[in-house]
């Protein structure tokens, strides 16, 4: 069907799973706003993989309708990953609503197609001529080093010539040094971790799925054998695939 556009991340999921595509990009991770946990947890729900990565900067404008200017603005659409790398910008303005939309082009087109004037949109600058709208003020995310990687999903495992990173989820034995003894084992084999991160599991009394990225390929059998030993270990294992990270 060639590109196909959701308005949600579980729509990307569902026409991967329903076989409408056979692949999909989605965010996965912002230099300066962490995980986008709900597409970690539809990639376990899903049991999907990651087939490639790539890391974009991003630059968020500020759009509106017509020639309004920042100080008529009185509420502020957008993703809640961009309201959060936004926030210091956002913080500056005085009696502002923000609004979580869909995505920052969803949060454009609502804009566009809103009959008020004195809403604007978070979004990038592409979408001001998509949809016909003014760029008030550029660049206003926190950091000028604002990178989102963004991971390509397929239903099936694929793994390519040249894959040197690996992504888990695991939650450590609910015991005195356990994540102590996951990190040593990386250490022991000489692996580079390049992410941890952890986040409560809900539903549960204070235990943590881990969110792991590493350096390593599947063709290593230390690699391997070190899988195979945090899968029988972890209550909740996903590998959630071996590929290749661009940047651009």
């Amino acid at each position: 069907p060639g590109i196909v556009y959701f308005k949600s991340f579980q729509g990307v999921f569902q026409a991967v799973e329903s076989g409408l595509c056979r692949y999909g990009i989605l965010p996965i991770e912002n230099s300066s706003y962490g995980s986008v946990t709900q597409v970690y947890d539809l990639m376990r729900r899903h049991n999907f993989y990651i087939v490639a990565s790539h890391k974009l900067k991003i630059e968020h404008v500020l759009l509106t309708k017509g020639t309004k200017g920042l100080s008529d603005i009185k509420e502020i659409y957008s993703h809640e990953q961009a309201l959060g790398q936004c926030s210091d910008f956002l913080q500056g303005l005085k009696d502002v609503k923000t609004t979580v939309a869909e995505n920052t082009a969803a949060a454009a087109r609502m804009v566009s197609e809103s009959g008020r004037d004195d809403i604007a949109a978070i979004s990038s600058e592409n979408c001001a001529g998509l949809y016909g709208l003014n760029c008030v003020k550029r660049n206003i995310q926190n950091s000028d080093n604002n990178f989102t990687r963004f991971i390509c999903i397929s239903k099936a495992l694929e793994i390519y010539p040249g894959a040197g990173k690996i992504s888990l989820m695991l939650s450590a034995p609910h015991r005195p040094g356990s994540l102590y003894e996951i990190i040593s084992a990386f250490s022991s084999l000489g692996l580079n971790l390049t992410k941890l991160e952890s986040r409560p599991i809900p539903g549960t009394d204070f235990e943590f799925m881990f969110y792991f990225d590493f350096e390593g390929s599947v063709t290593s059998a230390n690699v391997v054998k070190l899988l195979e030993k945090l899968s029988v270990e972890s209550e909740k294992f996903a590998f959630l695939g071996n590929y290749s990270e661009g940047a651009g």
